[in-house]
């Protein structure tokens, strides 16, 4: 029997044979992999969202709003009302109310995107920046102080109906 007809010669034919095809499809998705990684790397990064805007109108409002309503919480936790007798402590049980009761609605309903104005105030001053947020660090941040306003909107909300009702009703 010669040598070329050897079983064990077909055998090592085959397995050359599957061997290169196995090589050449590994070295494919090789390339394919390098392909995609070097095409990865080529596209830079997206921009920044926009920033919302803060020196408009409106985001002058909203912060405004937000330090006259404060202000006011602060006045009624101090029980200036007991200072005014009679109907000037009333009209100012009414006139903070309404203060605290309108930030509070724009906050909790976040209304003109006055929430989002107040975060993009705070982002403004602690990283400089005209934009959104873009990194996790810097959105978890803007995250938690937007949930910290609409509290802040739940508090204010909560005051607003105690003054009401006690400026009606009496103490």
């Amino acid at each position: 029997m010669p040598k070329s007809d050897h079983p064990a010669a077909k055998a090592g034919r085959f397995v050359r044979a599957v061997g290169l095809t196995v090589q050449s499809e590994v070295e494919k998705r090789t390339a394919a992999i390098a392909a995609a990684e070097q095409a990865k790397k080529a596209t830079p990064p997206p921009p920044p969202p926009a920033a919302v805007p803060t020196n408009d109108l409106a985001g002058k409002a909203a912060f405004g709003l937000f330090v006259a309503a404060a202000v006011a919480m602060t006045l009624v936790a101090m029980h200036l009302e007991l200072v005014l007798k009679g109907t000037p402590g009333t009209v100012f049980r009414l006139i903070a109310a309404v203060i605290m009761g309108t930030e509070g609605a724009v906050l909790v309903s976040n209304w003109g995107r006055g929430n989002q104005r107040l975060v993009q105030r705070v982002l403004n001053r602690m990283f400089g920046m005209a934009r959104g947020p873009m990194n996790r660090r810097e959105k978890t941040f803007a995250r938690i102080i937007k949930e910290g306003l609409t509290l802040f909107g739940i508090a204010f909300l909560a005051a607003a109906t105690f003054e009401i009702i006690t400026a009606f009703v009496g103490e």
